[in-house]
């Protein structure tokens, strides 16, 4: 949930600071994509460990795997791009193509993903269609900040999807008590 609510604000927070050269902007920006990157793949693995786990699901690793490689090596880039001035148009043509990858298998996850079984309190149809939108207009490079906001209430969806699986897994414990 904290994705969520706070993706919108850092993402403002970066751009107005990516105009600033100062070491204090360049800290900041960094602090901001390491964490980012960190959420990111906890969220994603997090994610795939319960699909693993309670619903021996395993149809999404290998999307749910490159999902993670894909946000690493994105934010490795976009930190080394802060500190290496010559390369930074160069490392934003990678970063561009690996978006436009991340955005096709992200819409193959939510395709993927909408084979589960169990349909997590009526958000699991809602969660794949916010993800295969998620991938296409990040893929579509032009409506990356569109993207963004759908993202962030993917994330939204995700908190409440981990909230009713906690409360179905208790319910479930205290009925074998």
């Amino acid at each position: 949930m904290a994705s969520a609510f706070l993706t919108l604000p850092i993402v403002y927070l970066s751009y107005s600071l990516e105009s600033r050269g100062d070491l204090r902007s360049l800290v900041l920006q960094t602090i901001i994509q390491i964490s980012g990157m960190l959420l990111f793949v906890t969220i994603v693995l997090f994610f795939k460990k319960l699909l693993n786990r309670l619903f021996s699901f395993h149809n999404t690793d290998r999307n749910i795997d490159l999902l993670v490689i894909a946000g690493v090596v994105t934010g490795v880039f976009s930190v080394v791009a802060l500190y290496v001035t010559p390369l930074k148009e160069s490392i934003g043509s990678v970063i561009t193509a690996i978006l436009v990858a991340q955005g096709i298998v992200q819409v193959q996850f939510g395709y993927k993903l909408l084979k589960l079984p169990h349909d997590f309190g009526g958000m699991l149809k809602p969660f794949c269609y916010a993800n295969m939108a998620t991938g296409i207009l990040l893929a579509s490079i032009l409506l990356i900040p569109l993207g963004i906001v759908v993202s962030a209430i993917s994330d939204l969806m995700l908190g409440t999807i981990f909230l009713n699986v906690s409360r179905l897994v208790r319910d479930d414990n205290y009925g074998r008590a």
